[in-house]
C-alpha cells in the first residue's frame, strides 16, 4: 500500500497508526537511514522526556529483485534499555513488499514506551531482506532526545535561586541551560559556558552530528527551544528556554528565581533560536 492520493490522515485500527501522505514541515528532527536496496525516513516531534510521535516512510531502492526492505525502530534510555516500535501488524519489524519503487508511510501518535521514562534516543534499523531472503546490508542511526530531556531537567530546578556564575542549586541564565543539558546521558557536553558563546558555537555547528544546533524560525518554535537575546552590553547577554504560549523557562536576573514567565522586561530583543539536536551513526560488526 502507497500514499493516498490527497492530504489527509486515515487512521489504522491498531496502535494509534495513521497513514500521511506529505512529511511534517516542522518536526522536531529527522533521519535517514539507508543501505543498497533500502531506504528509510524518519520524523519525529518529542512531545516530552518519555513521549514522540514518529512518522516513519521505507521504501524499496530496488538494488535486487525478490528483495524486501525491513525497518526497526527501538526506543533507548540513557542506559540502553530499548523498547520495539510496534507496526500496523503488530509486529516490532516492518517488511515492505512490492518490489522497486514501492514506499510505505505511518505515523504513531504519542508513543510513551513502558519501560522508558527518559528516550534518550531512537535506534532505527534499515536491512535488505527479511531473515529468510538474507541481508546482504544493514544500517543502523540514533536520533536524539536533547532538547525535551534538557527542557525537563530545567523545569525541576524552578524556584531556585539566581547567582551569578551559578551551575547549581543557584544558577544564572547561561548555568541553566548548562546544568540542565550536561547530565543528560550519552550527551557530549556543551562546550562554552556563558551565553555568547553558546549563541557562537550554535552558529558554527548546524551540521548534523551527535550534538549540533539548527536555527530555529520564530514562528516555528518548539517547547525547550533555546532563544537568544540581546542586552544593553553585549550583541548576546541572555538565554532562555521556550515554553510556548508567549512564555520563556529562565533564570532571569540577580534577585529572582529560575521560572516560567512571560517573555518580555529588559531583555526582550531576540537575537536567534536554536533547536538542540543529536543524530549519530552505529558502528556496526
Amino acid at each position: 500500500m502507497g500514499e493516498p492520493e490527497h492530504d489527509q490522515a486515515l487512521h489504522h485500527p491498531r496502535n494509534h497508526i495513521m497513514i500521511l501522505k506529505r512529511p511534517w514541515s516542522n518536526p522536531s528532527g529527522t533521519l535517514t537511514v539507508s543501505c543498497p536496496g533500502a531506504e528509510a525516513f524518519i520524523q519525529v516531534d518529542w512531545k516530552a522526556g518519555d513521549k514522540v510521535t514518529v512518522r516513519w516512510r521505507i521504501e524499496d531502492t530496488g538494488t535486487a529483485s525478490n528483495i524486501s526492505p525491513v525497518l526497526r525502530i527501538q526506543a533507548h534510555n540513557a542506559d540502553h534499555d530499548a523498547a520495539p516500535f510496534i507496526f500496523p501488524s503488530g509486529d516490532p519489524f516492518f517488511v515492505l513488499r512490492g518490489g522497486n519503487g514501492h514506499h510505505e508511510v505511518g505515523l504513531r501518535s504519542d508513543w510513551n514506551p513502558d519501560n522508558i521514562p527518559n528516550i534518550n534516543h531512537l535506534k532505527v534499523r534499515v536491512q535488505n531482506g527479511t531473515t529468510e531472503q538474507g541481508t546482504s546490508c544493514f544500517e543502523e542511526r540514533e536520533i536524539f532526545n536533547w532538547t525535551m530531556i534538557g527542557h525537563k531537567n530545567a523545569m525541576a530546578k524552578l524556584g531556585a535561586p539566581y547567582v551569578l556564575g551559578g551551575e547549581g542549586p543557584g544558577y544564572d541564565c547561561s548555568g541553566l541551560v548548562y546544568a540542565s543539558y550536561n547530565p543528560i546521558g550519552n550527551f557530549p557536553g556543551w562546550p562554552v559556558r556563558r551565553a555568547v558563546d553558546m549563541w557562537n558555537w550554535a552558529k558554527d555547528h548546524q551540521s548534523p552530528g551527535k550534538f549540533y544546533a539548527k536555527s530555529a524560525d520564530y514562528s516555528d518554535l518548539k517547547v525547550g527551544d533555546l532563544i537568544f537575546y540581546k542586552t544593553t552590553s553585549e550583541a548576546v547577554g541572555h538565554v532562555a528556554f521556550w515554553e510556548g504560549d508567549g512564555r520563556i523557562l529562565d533564570a532571569p536576573e540577580p534577585g529572582t528565581e529560575v521560572s516560567v514567565r512571560a517573555e518580555g522586561g529588559l531583555r526582550n530583543v531576540r537575537v536567534a533560536a536554536f533547536r538542540i539536536l543529536g543524530v549519530s551513526t552505529v558502528a556496526n560488526g
